[in-house]
């Protein structure tokens, strides 16, 4: 798959002094959506902070192109060997997470 788009992301963690980043990596759209795969770069569990996570990669990444994140994405979160699918039934507020 070709990277289109990469970027790094704070978000909202627990601590409010110490944000959590992210790498975000959105690629070529397959079967019909695009792919985006979240990669903590600190200690913190994306997992945990999702909501805040699918809201800012909403707001700052997929509104400007007209991409609505819960019908038009496929979001994965990558943590060492294992892969986590996000699986958003009506909402940003309303997901599950898979593993895969």
């Amino acid at each position: 798959m070709e990277v289109l788009y990469d970027v790094k992301l704070l978000y909202p963690t627990d601590i409010p002094v110490s944000p959590g980043i992210i790498n975000v990596e959105i690629y070529k759209p397959q079967q019909g959506k695009l792919p985006i795969y979240i990669k903590s770069l600190d200690e913190n569990d994306p997992k945990q902070f999702m909501q805040n996570i699918a809201s800012i990669i909403q707001e700052e990444l997929l509104k400007r192109i007209n991409i609505d994140i819960t019908t038009q994405a496929q979001l994965y979160i990558v943590e060492g060997d294992a892969k986590y699918k996000v699986v958003f039934n009506d909402s940003l507020n309303d997901f599950t997470i898979e593993k895969e």
